[in-house]
């Protein structure tokens, strides 16, 4: 990379060959791990890997995939993706590292290395997922209960992407106490995925922190996102879900959050929509209910601040939109 200065390979952190090795194709957060058992430091491990050393073996891995690894980091240099990201002001942390999330330190499957942009807020968060392809009903939910958890003070948690994570984070952001978002995300954080959501990742990344487990520089994969729902819900006290069809990324992050005893919320939907399935599936299976905030503010254990009612809405738009249940009809429906 032109204008980068060298750089002696030896006064790089041990975080700079963490990197490199999460930079390498295929290579997620087991696999890391794996290899870091072998090896002293992921120093060592690269160096094994650049001289093509046949006798690393990592469980579930094929030979194939191990050479592609030595290939690619022989034709990679640490020094320099080391400086490009520093000067884009992205950060690393390891759970030595003052800047990691507390929260993740007695996780069951913590990160080994997260890369941040912004600051971790602190106080009460609450994870808020759902579909992509989410419903007009389920957007607003989203949006309005983003909004209303931030004006209590509590930062709200999500992957970024297009549906329900996006209303979420803008009702976030919409707030007049100016909420502190979180974004967790499967990609570099300099590649911005979905690009549509680029303007609303740059907000979150200066109003709250955008974190990733993926380094600087690599492009969304489907394996990446599985692996990203675990630190969503990690960092939420509560997990809140808006819409999900029978099967999703969201029903993911719902076994995660078990896993992790985390309360479970779910927003009654439609029963004749897809888009609700899943959500409403949950309910049946014991998840909490969310009709308004004050439900979310129980299951945390947080005490409601005393607000002034306000509409957004002058009262007659308020009487319609309620008697449309706030969902598309159909001309004949409305007559």
């Amino acid at each position: 990379m032109t204008g980068i200065p060298a750089v002696d390979p030896d006064t790089l952190p041990d975080h700079a060959w963490l990197v490199g090795l999460l930079s390498l194709p295929k290579l997620g957060p087991r696999r890391l791990e794996a290899l870091l058992e072998i090896a002293d430091s992921a120093q060592a491990v690269w160096t094994r890997l650049c001289a093509g050393d046949r006798t690393l073996r990592v469980p579930q891995t094929a030979t194939e995939i191990i050479e592609k690894w030595g290939e690619s980091a022989r034709g990679f240099s640490i020094p320099a993706r080391w400086e490009a990201m520093r000067r884009l002001g992205i950060e690393v942390h390891s759970s030595d590292d003052p800047g990691y999330p507390a929260r993740l330190l007695t996780d069951p499957h913590p990160p080994r290395v997260v890369f941040s942009r912004g600051q971790l807020p602190a106080g009460p968060t609450v994870g808020i997922v759902g579909t992509r392809t989410c419903t007009s009903y389920g957007q607003r939910c989203a949006f309005e209960l983003g909004r209303s958890l931030a004006e209590a003070g509590i930062s709200v948690v999500s992957g970024l992407a297009l549906g329900i994570d996006a209303a979420a984070h803008q009702g976030c952001l919409a707030g007049e106490a100016g909420g502190k978002p979180i974004g967790v995300v499967g990609s570099g954080l300099d590649v911005v995925y979905p690009k549509r959501n680029s303007a609303l990742w740059e907000r979150v990344a200066t109003s709250g922190v955008l974190f990733s487990e993926t380094p600087p520089g690599i492009q969304p994969a489907a394996w990446r996102f599985p692996a990203r729902n675990r630190i969503i819900a990690g960092l939420s006290d509560a997990l809140v879900v808006v819409e999900s069809h029978a099967k999703g990324g969201s029903l993911l992050t719902v076994d995660e959050a078990i896993l992790r005893d985390i309360p479970i919320g779910a927003v009654p939907g439609p029963i004749t929509s897809a888009s609700a399935t899943g959500s409403n599936r949950l309910l049946v299976e014991g998840a909490t209910p969310v009709l308004e905030v004050d439900d979310v503010f129980a299951m945390i254990g947080h005490i409601a601040p005393q607000q002034v009612d306000s509409k957004d809405a002058d009262e007659v738009s308020s009487v319609v939109l309620d008697a449309l249940g706030w969902s598309p009809l159909l001309f004949e429906q409305l007559c």
